[in-house]
């Protein structure tokens, strides 16, 4: 979200202080740069993703299923 990332650097720089202890949200935003350029843009992984790996696709798939019903989502 560089956007947001930038506002978190300009505010930084008003207030002085690092984003992180010891690192400045603008030595992240350098290094995510370079991340970007070395392997591409980030991307999200596919939703139920973590789930799959502990309970299996087929359970995260009909888990999914039932809460878009339930709640109006997008499985």
């Amino acid at each position: 979200m560089p956007d947001l990332a930038a506002a978190f650097a300009r505010t930084e720089a008003k207030i002085g202080a690092d984003f992180r202890k010891g690192m400045s949200m603008r030595e992240i935003i350098r290094r995510a740069e370079a991340l970007e350029e070395a392997e591409g843009p980030a991307a999200r992984p596919p939703a139920g993703t973590a789930m799959a790996a502990h309970v299996g696709r087929a359970m995260t798939t009909k888990y999914r299923a039932r809460q878009a019903a339930l709640y109006g989502l997008v499985a």
